[in-house]
Protein backbone atom coordinates (compact mmCIF):
# COMPACT_ATOMS: atom_id res chain seq x y z
CA UNK A 1 0.00 0.00 0.00
CA UNK A 2 1.34 3.42 -0.95
CA UNK A 3 2.57 5.64 1.88
CA UNK A 4 0.39 8.45 0.53
CA UNK A 5 -2.71 6.32 1.00
CA UNK A 6 -1.75 5.40 4.55
CA UNK A 7 -1.04 9.03 5.34
CA UNK A 8 -4.40 10.09 3.87
CA UNK A 9 -6.29 7.55 6.02
CA UNK A 10 -4.47 8.69 9.16
CA UNK A 11 -5.22 12.32 8.39
CA UNK A 12 -8.86 11.68 7.58
CA UNK A 13 -9.51 9.83 10.85
CA UNK A 14 -7.80 12.64 12.79
CA UNK A 15 -10.01 15.10 10.94
CA UNK A 16 -13.11 13.06 11.87
CA UNK A 17 -12.22 13.66 15.51
CA UNK A 18 -11.80 17.37 14.93
CA UNK A 19 -15.21 17.51 13.22
CA UNK A 20 -16.77 15.61 16.16
CA UNK A 21 -17.85 12.67 14.00
CA UNK A 22 -16.33 10.44 16.71
CA UNK A 23 -14.55 10.95 20.03
CA UNK A 24 -11.77 8.44 19.45
CA UNK A 25 -10.55 5.44 17.51
CA UNK A 26 -8.30 2.41 17.65
CA UNK A 27 -7.26 1.44 14.13
CA UNK A 28 -4.66 -0.51 12.21
CA UNK A 29 -3.45 -0.59 8.62
CA UNK A 30 -1.47 -3.67 7.62
CA UNK A 31 0.61 -4.38 4.54
CA UNK A 32 2.81 -7.36 3.69
CA UNK A 33 5.75 -5.60 5.34
CA UNK A 34 4.34 -3.71 8.32
CA UNK A 35 1.38 -3.03 10.55
CA UNK A 36 0.58 0.49 11.71
CA UNK A 37 -1.52 0.85 14.86
CA UNK A 38 -2.99 4.09 16.15
CA UNK A 39 -4.92 4.94 19.31
CA UNK A 40 -6.32 8.46 19.21
CA UNK A 41 -8.89 10.62 20.97
CA UNK A 42 -10.97 9.70 24.01
CA UNK A 43 -13.80 7.37 24.95
CA UNK A 44 -16.15 10.33 25.30
CA UNK A 45 -16.60 13.41 27.44
CA UNK A 46 -17.23 14.07 31.13
CA UNK A 47 -16.24 11.04 33.16
CA UNK A 48 -15.57 9.21 29.89
CA UNK A 49 -12.90 11.73 28.88
CA UNK A 50 -10.41 8.86 29.02
CA UNK A 51 -7.64 8.68 26.40
CA UNK A 52 -7.94 5.77 23.99
CA UNK A 53 -5.08 3.35 24.54
CA UNK A 54 -3.98 -0.11 23.48
CA UNK A 55 -6.11 -2.92 24.90
CA UNK A 56 -9.39 -1.03 25.14
CA UNK A 57 -12.40 -3.21 24.41
CA UNK A 58 -15.10 -2.37 21.87
CA UNK A 59 -18.61 -3.67 21.28
CA UNK A 60 -18.22 -5.08 17.76
CA UNK A 61 -21.97 -5.06 17.03
CA UNK A 62 -22.50 -6.66 13.59
CA UNK A 63 -18.83 -7.54 13.15
CA UNK A 64 -19.97 -10.48 15.30
CA UNK A 65 -21.54 -11.79 12.08
CA UNK A 66 -18.20 -12.23 10.32
CA UNK A 67 -15.67 -12.59 13.15
CA UNK A 68 -17.75 -15.22 14.95
CA UNK A 69 -20.78 -16.63 13.16
CA UNK A 70 -19.59 -16.74 9.55
CA UNK A 71 -16.21 -18.12 10.59
CA UNK A 72 -17.70 -20.94 12.64
CA UNK A 73 -20.33 -21.81 10.02
CA UNK A 74 -17.59 -22.08 7.38
CA UNK A 75 -15.55 -24.28 9.72
CA UNK A 76 -18.53 -26.59 10.21
CA UNK A 77 -19.05 -26.77 6.45
CA UNK A 78 -15.37 -27.63 5.91
CA UNK A 79 -15.69 -30.34 8.60
CA UNK A 80 -18.69 -31.87 6.83
CA UNK A 81 -21.07 -31.16 9.73
CA UNK A 82 -23.14 -28.74 7.67
CA UNK A 83 -23.65 -27.81 4.02
CA UNK A 84 -24.39 -24.57 2.24
CA UNK A 85 -27.48 -26.27 0.80
CA UNK A 86 -28.60 -27.59 4.19
CA UNK A 87 -32.13 -26.39 4.93
CA UNK A 88 -32.58 -24.86 8.38
CA UNK A 89 -35.52 -27.20 8.99
CA UNK A 90 -33.04 -30.10 8.96
CA UNK A 91 -31.29 -28.59 11.98
CA UNK A 92 -33.94 -26.57 13.84
CA UNK A 93 -37.59 -27.25 14.60
CA UNK A 94 -40.69 -25.09 14.97
CA UNK A 95 -39.66 -22.57 12.32
CA UNK A 96 -42.10 -20.96 9.93
CA UNK A 97 -39.53 -21.06 7.09
CA UNK A 98 -37.85 -24.48 7.26
CA UNK A 99 -37.04 -24.41 3.52
CA UNK A 100 -34.41 -21.64 3.58
CA UNK A 101 -30.80 -22.79 3.23
CA UNK A 102 -27.60 -21.93 5.09
CA UNK A 103 -26.32 -20.11 2.01
CA UNK A 104 -29.45 -17.93 1.97
CA UNK A 105 -28.77 -16.83 5.54
CA UNK A 106 -25.09 -16.09 4.84
CA UNK A 107 -25.97 -14.13 1.69
CA UNK A 108 -28.87 -12.25 3.32
CA UNK A 109 -31.24 -13.45 0.60
CA UNK A 110 -33.35 -15.75 2.76
CA UNK A 111 -36.48 -13.64 2.33
CA UNK A 112 -36.58 -12.91 6.07
CA UNK A 113 -37.37 -9.34 7.14
CA UNK A 114 -34.46 -7.16 8.24
CA UNK A 115 -35.49 -6.98 11.88
CA UNK A 116 -38.16 -7.29 14.53
CA UNK A 117 -39.77 -3.87 14.70
CA UNK A 118 -40.97 -4.06 18.29
CA UNK A 119 -37.96 -5.74 19.94
CA UNK A 120 -37.66 -3.08 22.66
CA UNK A 121 -41.09 -4.04 23.98
CA UNK A 122 -40.53 -7.80 24.06
CA UNK A 123 -39.22 -10.28 26.59
CA UNK A 124 -36.57 -12.82 25.62
CA UNK A 125 -39.22 -15.51 25.19
CA UNK A 126 -41.41 -13.24 23.07
CA UNK A 127 -38.47 -12.29 20.85
CA UNK A 128 -37.52 -15.94 20.22
CA UNK A 129 -41.15 -16.80 19.45
CA UNK A 130 -41.50 -13.87 17.05
CA UNK A 131 -38.31 -14.80 15.16
CA UNK A 132 -39.40 -18.43 14.82
CA UNK A 133 -42.88 -17.51 13.65
CA UNK A 134 -42.08 -14.55 11.37
CA UNK A 135 -43.27 -14.84 7.77
CA UNK A 136 -40.93 -14.50 4.79
CA UNK A 137 -41.42 -11.26 2.89
CA UNK A 138 -39.68 -12.51 -0.27
CA UNK A 139 -39.04 -15.85 -1.93
CA UNK A 140 -35.64 -17.25 -0.78
CA UNK A 141 -32.69 -16.61 -3.08
CA UNK A 142 -34.21 -13.69 -4.97
CA UNK A 143 -33.58 -10.40 -3.18
CA UNK A 144 -30.87 -9.20 -0.79
CA UNK A 145 -32.29 -7.91 2.50
CA UNK A 146 -29.65 -7.44 5.19
CA UNK A 147 -31.16 -9.28 8.14
CA UNK A 148 -30.16 -9.59 11.79
CA UNK A 149 -32.72 -12.39 12.05
CA UNK A 150 -30.84 -14.59 9.61
CA UNK A 151 -27.71 -14.46 11.74
CA UNK A 152 -29.60 -15.04 14.96
CA UNK A 153 -30.83 -18.24 13.29
CA UNK A 154 -27.28 -19.16 12.20
CA UNK A 155 -26.26 -18.78 15.84
CA UNK A 156 -29.00 -21.25 16.78
CA UNK A 157 -27.73 -23.65 14.09
CA UNK A 158 -24.22 -23.51 15.57
CA UNK A 159 -25.61 -24.12 19.07
CA UNK A 160 -27.54 -27.15 17.83
CA UNK A 161 -24.29 -28.66 16.56
CA UNK A 162 -21.76 -27.33 19.08
CA UNK A 163 -23.75 -26.49 22.18
CA UNK A 164 -23.14 -23.10 23.81
CA UNK A 165 -22.30 -20.36 21.25
CA UNK A 166 -19.86 -18.56 23.56
CA UNK A 167 -17.88 -21.75 24.17
CA UNK A 168 -17.99 -22.68 20.49
CA UNK A 169 -16.41 -19.40 19.39
CA UNK A 170 -13.86 -19.47 22.22
CA UNK A 171 -12.73 -23.01 21.43
CA UNK A 172 -12.72 -22.89 17.64
CA UNK A 173 -11.89 -19.27 16.78
CA UNK A 174 -10.74 -16.99 19.57
CA UNK A 175 -8.32 -19.24 21.48
CA UNK A 176 -6.65 -20.66 18.33
CA UNK A 177 -6.16 -17.08 17.10
CA UNK A 178 -4.85 -15.91 20.49
CA UNK A 179 -7.71 -13.41 20.73
CA UNK A 180 -7.46 -13.25 24.50
CA UNK A 181 -9.79 -10.27 24.99
CA UNK A 182 -12.53 -11.33 22.59
CA UNK A 183 -15.88 -12.94 23.31
CA UNK A 184 -19.37 -12.56 24.70
CA UNK A 185 -19.99 -11.13 28.17
CA UNK A 186 -16.31 -10.62 28.93
CA UNK A 187 -15.21 -10.47 32.55
CA UNK A 188 -11.95 -9.82 34.36
CA UNK A 189 -11.36 -6.39 32.86
CA UNK A 190 -11.91 -3.07 34.65
CA UNK A 191 -15.01 -1.25 33.41
CA UNK A 192 -12.86 1.66 32.26
CA UNK A 193 -11.30 -0.63 29.63
CA UNK A 194 -14.64 -0.90 27.82
CA UNK A 195 -15.34 1.90 25.38
CA UNK A 196 -18.90 3.12 26.17
CA UNK A 197 -21.68 3.18 23.60
CA UNK A 198 -25.07 4.86 23.80
CA UNK A 199 -26.78 6.79 26.57
CA UNK A 200 -29.98 4.75 26.72
CA UNK A 201 -32.59 5.75 29.31
CA UNK A 202 -34.29 2.34 29.12
CA UNK A 203 -30.98 0.74 30.06
CA UNK A 204 -30.20 3.13 32.93
CA UNK A 205 -27.81 5.53 31.19
CA UNK A 206 -24.57 5.11 29.24
CA UNK A 207 -23.98 1.49 28.25
CA UNK A 208 -20.47 0.32 29.08
CA UNK A 209 -19.20 -3.26 29.14
CA UNK A 210 -22.65 -4.56 28.21
CA UNK A 211 -23.93 -5.29 24.72
CA UNK A 212 -25.53 -2.31 22.97
CA UNK A 213 -27.78 -4.19 20.52
CA UNK A 214 -31.15 -4.67 22.18
CA UNK A 215 -31.99 -8.06 20.66
CA UNK A 216 -28.60 -9.40 21.80
CA UNK A 217 -29.26 -7.83 25.21
CA UNK A 218 -32.56 -9.74 25.46
CA UNK A 219 -30.72 -12.92 24.46
CA UNK A 220 -28.40 -12.60 27.48
CA UNK A 221 -25.68 -10.93 25.43
CA UNK A 222 -25.07 -13.99 23.25
CA UNK A 223 -26.33 -14.06 19.67
CA UNK A 224 -25.15 -14.84 16.16
CA UNK A 225 -25.80 -11.30 14.95
CA UNK A 226 -24.20 -9.17 17.72
CA UNK A 227 -22.71 -9.35 21.19
CA UNK A 228 -19.00 -10.04 20.69
CA UNK A 229 -16.50 -7.61 22.24
CA UNK A 230 -12.88 -7.33 21.12
CA UNK A 231 -9.72 -5.24 20.92
CA UNK A 232 -7.72 -3.96 17.97
CA UNK A 233 -4.84 -6.34 18.67
CA UNK A 234 -7.14 -9.36 18.68
CA UNK A 235 -8.84 -8.33 15.43
CA UNK A 236 -5.43 -7.88 13.83
CA UNK A 237 -4.87 -11.61 14.48
CA UNK A 238 -8.23 -12.38 12.87
CA UNK A 239 -7.54 -10.43 9.68
CA UNK A 240 -4.01 -11.87 9.47
CA UNK A 241 -5.57 -15.33 9.40
CA UNK A 242 -7.83 -14.27 6.51
CA UNK A 243 -4.96 -12.70 4.55
CA UNK A 244 -2.96 -15.93 5.00
CA UNK A 245 -5.90 -17.93 3.57
CA UNK A 246 -7.03 -19.39 6.85
CA UNK A 247 -3.66 -20.06 8.46
CA UNK A 248 -2.41 -18.54 11.70
CA UNK A 249 0.99 -19.35 13.21
CA UNK A 250 1.19 -22.61 11.30
CA UNK A 251 -2.33 -23.79 12.17
CA UNK A 252 -5.15 -23.94 9.61
CA UNK A 253 -8.12 -22.17 11.23
CA UNK A 254 -10.19 -21.92 8.04
CA UNK A 255 -9.66 -24.47 5.29
CA UNK A 256 -8.37 -23.28 1.90
CA UNK A 257 -11.58 -24.60 0.34
CA UNK A 258 -13.51 -21.85 2.13
CA UNK A 259 -11.81 -19.20 0.00
CA UNK A 260 -12.84 -21.08 -3.14
CA UNK A 261 -16.42 -20.92 -1.83
CA UNK A 262 -16.19 -17.13 -1.63
CA UNK A 263 -15.41 -16.92 -5.34
CA UNK A 264 -18.53 -18.94 -6.19
CA UNK A 265 -20.81 -16.46 -4.44
CA UNK A 266 -20.80 -12.83 -5.53
CA UNK A 267 -24.38 -11.60 -5.44
CA UNK A 268 -25.62 -8.04 -5.00
CA UNK A 269 -22.38 -6.92 -3.39
CA UNK A 270 -22.18 -9.86 -0.99
CA UNK A 271 -20.42 -13.19 -0.61
CA UNK A 272 -20.77 -15.69 2.25
CA UNK A 273 -21.20 -13.51 5.34
CA UNK A 274 -19.19 -10.59 3.94
CA UNK A 275 -19.79 -7.55 1.79
CA UNK A 276 -17.75 -7.36 -1.42
CA UNK A 277 -16.27 -4.05 -2.54
CA UNK A 278 -17.25 -3.02 -6.08
CA UNK A 279 -17.97 -6.65 -7.12
CA UNK A 280 -14.33 -7.66 -6.51
CA UNK A 281 -14.51 -10.95 -4.61
CA UNK A 282 -10.99 -10.46 -3.20
CA UNK A 283 -12.07 -7.31 -1.33
CA UNK A 284 -14.07 -8.19 1.78
CA UNK A 285 -15.54 -5.75 4.27
CA UNK A 286 -18.15 -5.42 7.00
CA UNK A 287 -19.32 -2.82 9.47
CA UNK A 288 -21.00 -2.68 12.87
CA UNK A 289 -23.69 -0.28 14.11
CA UNK A 290 -21.51 0.98 16.95
CA UNK A 291 -19.01 2.34 14.42
CA UNK A 292 -16.69 -0.63 13.87
CA UNK A 293 -15.35 -1.90 10.54
CA UNK A 294 -13.03 -4.45 8.95
CA UNK A 295 -11.67 -4.32 5.40
CA UNK A 296 -9.45 -7.00 3.83
CA UNK A 297 -7.81 -7.13 0.39
CA UNK A 298 -6.89 -10.78 -0.16
CA UNK A 299 -4.84 -10.08 -3.30
CA UNK A 300 -2.88 -7.08 -2.05
CA UNK A 301 -2.61 -8.76 1.39
CA UNK A 302 -3.61 -5.59 3.19
CA UNK A 303 -6.18 -4.84 5.88
CA UNK A 304 -7.79 -1.92 7.67
CA UNK A 305 -9.46 -2.41 11.05
CA UNK A 306 -11.14 0.65 12.54
CA UNK A 307 -12.91 0.62 15.92
CA UNK A 308 -14.93 3.57 17.20
CA UNK A 309 -17.92 4.31 19.45
CA UNK A 310 -19.86 6.45 16.99
CA UNK A 311 -23.17 6.00 18.92
CA UNK A 312 -21.78 7.78 21.99
CA UNK A 313 -23.55 9.67 23.46
CA UNK A 314 -26.34 8.85 20.99
CA UNK A 315 -26.93 7.72 17.42
CA UNK A 316 -28.19 11.09 16.15
CA UNK A 317 -24.79 12.10 14.77
CA UNK A 318 -24.35 9.90 11.70
CA UNK A 319 -21.35 11.72 10.21
CA UNK A 320 -19.08 8.76 10.93
CA UNK A 321 -21.16 6.52 8.65
CA UNK A 322 -20.25 8.76 5.70
CA UNK A 323 -16.65 9.11 6.90
CA UNK A 324 -16.27 5.35 7.25
CA UNK A 325 -17.56 4.73 3.72
CA UNK A 326 -15.03 7.25 2.37
CA UNK A 327 -12.24 5.48 4.26
CA UNK A 328 -13.29 2.15 2.74
CA UNK A 329 -13.24 3.71 -0.71
CA UNK A 330 -9.73 5.05 -0.26
CA UNK A 331 -8.46 1.78 1.23
CA UNK A 332 -9.82 -0.39 -1.58
CA UNK A 333 -9.39 1.77 -4.66
CA UNK A 334 -6.17 2.04 -6.63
Amino acid sequence: MEKEKISWIEGYIADSLRRNSIYGSSYSISTENEIIKKFIGTQGDGKYNVPIKEGMIYDLASLTKVVGTTTRILQLIADGKLGLKTRVGQILTNLNYSEIMIENLLLHNSGLPADVSNAKFLTKEELVKEIKEVSLIKKPGIETIYSDLGFIILGWVIEKIDGNLKNSFDKNIFRPLKMKDTGYNLSGNPLSNYVPTENEIRRGGVIQGEVHDYKAYLLNGISGHAGVFSTLNDLDNFVKMYIDHGKFEGRQILEESVFDCFTQYNKNGRTLGWQVWNHDISKLWHTGFTGTSIAIDLVEKTSFVCLTNRVYPNRNNDNWIKDRKKLMEVFFEK
